[in-house]
């Protein structure tokens, strides 16, 4: 057996002793956090009664009636209420990637490209990076109100800050031999920056995809807070007011699987575009 595969099962084994062990705790502390809601509620009411309960969140739609209409709970509905409050939550992260990771990452080179506009750059990026991301909860409210546009625009504040604060530390750890060899042979400004410092930026910037990922899906759920009424923020901060432990554990499983799977597809982008580097860059 290979060394991967042997880490695989260990891991799978690791996996398996949790689940066990949240099992026999939910055996033990059996206290309610109200009558029928199980402060750890076991695996068997977790995919059976906490899944079918999220067929209270479902809109309509498909020929499928909803709970607040009158019909029954069904897994069809509760299958297809997820399916659609992940995907505005996902809409949400997505649109907060490519504004924050956009203007993050132009922001970043630019503080290079020049003095004048790393002067005009530099130092306001670094005071809005000082800023808590939770204080600028109730401007964001206030400025944009429970929209998709002011939901996805904090996410991306949150979000650009770390990629700017990533793209300047890369830049200047480019070795200086790299830009004074490009220089030598005549290239421009503009050929410099793309044919020499953006690949060699790249495998720094892995880390800082990774470190946007988990900022990002942490700051779409608290944009959801903001009054939204779809994600699956809105469907925690509903669980919470009634005290649905259960639905709220069964959410964070769902955001812990779409969370690594966002990793796994991240490290294999960067995996394919480093395929020139070192396989220690690639890991």
């Amino acid at each position: 057996m290979s060394a991967a595969a042997k880490e695989r099962l260990v891991s799978l084994a690791v996996f398996a002793a949790l689940a066990g062990l949240w099992q026999i705790m939910s055996r033990v502390y059996v206290v309610e956090a109200q009558p029928g809601e199980p402060m750890i509620p076991g695996w068997q009411i977790l995919f059976t009664r906490t899944f079918l309960s999220l067929a209270d969140y479902w809109g309509g739609g498909f020929g499928v009636p909803t709970v607040a209409d009158g019909a029954a709970r069904t897994y069809l509905a509760a299958t297809l209420s997820l399916l659609s409050h992940l995907a505005f939550t996902l809409a949400r992260l997505c649109v907060a990637l490519a504004l924050g990771g956009g203007a993050g990452f132009a922001l970043g080179l630019a503080v290079s490209w020049s003095r004048f506009t790393r002067a005009l750059v530099e130092w306001p990026v670094h005071f809005l990076r000082a800023l808590p991301l939770l204080a600028m909860v109730p401007l964001f409210q206030l400025w944009f109100g429970a929209t998709f546009l002011g939901q996805s625009l904090f996410a991306a504040y949150g979000i650009g800050v770390i990629v700017f604060a990533a793209t300047v530390n890369a830049v200047r750890n480019v070795p200086q031999i790299y830009i004074d060899n490009a220089r030598l042979f005549g290239a421009s400004r503009f050929a410099l920056y793309r044919d020499v410092i953006l690949p060699a930026i790249l495998p720094a910037m892995r880390s800082a995809a990774l470190l946007c990922l988990a900022a990002g899906w942490s700051a779409v759920l608290g944009a959801e807070y903001l009054g939204a009424q779809t994600g699956l923020g809105y469907v925690i901060v509903y669980a919470q007011q009634f005290a649905y432990l259960d639905r709220m554990f069964l959410v964070a499983l769902v955001l812990i699987v779409c969370t690594s799977a966002s990793f796994r597809l991240a490290q294999t982008l960067f995996a394919r575009w480093l395929v020139w580097a070192p396989p220690s860059m690639r890991a």
